[in-house]
């Protein structure tokens, strides 16, 4: 089974569903546009505070975007074992 990470469901949603520009995410979400990339291409994961960002503005709660992180990490961490 193939992990998704979720930077990959947030782009689907905001770049592709939203049309959104990883610029307007970042002035958006207050955040360089670095951290966004990193997240959107999954070199990083949504912390927390992140999470707490993403409620703020695109209204699915902070837990949605936890939950998807601890999903993926927990795959990782199976296929690993």
């Amino acid at each position: 089974m193939k992990h998704v990470h979720p930077g990959e469901t947030l782009k689907m949603e905001l770049i592709e569903g939203r049309k959104l520009s990883l610029e307007n995410i970042a002035e958006l979400l207050d955040t360089p546009l670095l951290d966004i990339s990193n997240i959107l291409n999954g070199h990083e994961g949504i912390s927390p505070k992140m999470a707490l960002k993403l409620e703020t503005v695109f209204g699915c709660s902070a837990d949605f975007f936890l939950r998807l992180q601890n999903t993926y990490d927990l795959g990782i961490a199976k296929k690993s074992s």
